[in-house]
């Protein structure tokens, strides 16, 4: 019975430790919202935390940079939605379980500790796109069910349509509703969104995310500090700028 009882108390200490993971805003540039399941939308503030549940939306001109505890960072450009959707992280053993669910915009991601000690523990959704990492820094934007991603560093597995391929470092993919995709070199990528309007916006986005380079440059150099409550801090700065409005590389 001691035993059970010690091996129950371990237990609750690793949930607890899961528990209590979240992200802090690094930086904060325009309008930028947090929304907890079906509660009203709130501010999100620099240094305001961004918890398991949370959905972060920013406005036009806006954008957010988030730092995860295991050292993650996610990147939103101007007009983009992202949910965590699961964020759970052991910080002694170093590993837990990452899901960000991308509704539309454009997002940039550079994994942490869970990403570099349980890669198949970390998964992006787009669309009808899942993602899978193996030591990656990814740009996806996805608008109306189409999703482009374009791979900075790594690998990754690109889900859609009832197929998976692997995109190398170097490489993209742009996926559309009809579930047909290209695959080839991020700039062939480029090149082939500028055909169409739909193109266009979606490598509008990607321009968005790259002009953050900047302050994702900041957060993935910076220490974590979660210790801030969730509650937003009138107070408190508005971070660092990196609109969605940079111009084509």
């Amino acid at each position: 019975m001691k035993k059970l009882s010690v091996l129950l108390g371990l237990w609750v200490l690793v949930l607890a430790n899961l528990a209590f993971a979240n992200a802090v805003a690094t930086s904060v540039s325009g309008t930028v919202q947090v929304a907890t399941g079906a509660a009203a939308p709130r501010l999100l503030r620099q240094g305001d935390t961004v918890r398991q549940g949370d959905t972060v939306s920013t406005g036009a001109g806006s954008s957010a940079v988030l730092k995860f505890e295991d050292g993650q960072v996610a990147a939103l450009t101007a007009n983009s939605r992202l949910t965590v959707a699961t964020f759970e992280y052991n910080a002694q053993a170093g590993t837990g379980s990452v899901l960000l669910s991308l509704l539309n915009g454009g997002m940039r991601a550079i994994t942490g500790l869970i990403g570099r000690n349980s890669p198949s523990r970390v998964t992006y959704r787009a669309g009808t796109a899942t993602i899978g990492i193996r030591g990656t820094d990814v740009t996806i934007v996805t608008s109306f069910g189409n999703v482009v991603v374009s791979v900075t560093e790594g690998l990754i597995s690109f889900s859609f349509g009832g197929q998976t391929i692997s995109v190398p470092a170097g490489q993209g993919v742009n996926a559309k509703t009809d579930g047909t995709f290209q695959q080839g070199a991020a700039s062939q990528i480029a090149q082939q969104l500028q055909a169409t309007p739909e193109g266009q916006q979606m490598l509008n986005l990607l321009n968005g995310v790259q002009g953050l380079e900047g302050v994702i440059g900041e957060a993935a150099t910076s220490p974590v500090n979660t210790t801030r409550s969730a509650t937003p801090n009138p107070s408190s700065p508005t971070g660092s700028t990196g609109g969605g409005n940079a111009s084509t590389r």
